[in-house]
């Protein structure tokens, strides 16, 4: 399941330009699965430094995905996780909005 900031009415154009229309999500603008997965506001620092704008220009420019409107909270800090009847089993917190987990190792079935 993926968790966002928009609003729902906006949040699904932007999910079906990446093909993930079909996937279960929720928005949560008031940030209430945020803070009960452990995710902070960033400093600026971790949301606007130069590792996050290099990233943007990359993504926008040369992968051509264009400049788009912040939407929510944008020092709202971003993560992963894996949960198993309820409990996380493995977590990826972000240290700064340009890492990028491991998708895959992530959800590499652990012993229960």
């Amino acid at each position: 399941m993926l968790v966002h900031l928009s609003a729902e009415c906006e949040a699904g154009a932007f999910f079906a330009r990446y093909g993930l229309a079909d996937v279960a999500r929720f928005s949560d603008p008031e940030q209430k699965l945020y803070r009960a997965f452990g995710l902070a506001r960033g400093s600026w620092w971790q949301v606007l430094g130069p590792k996050v704008i290099w990233r943007g220009f990359v993504a926008a420019i040369v992968r051509r995905h264009g400049f788009g409107r912040p939407q929510g909270d944008v020092r709202q800090m971003p993560g992963a996780f894996l949960l198993r009847e309820g409990a996380i089993v493995r977590a990826f917190r972000h240290e700064s909005s340009a890492d990028r987990p491991d998708y895959c190792e992530l959800a590499a079935r652990s012993e229960p």
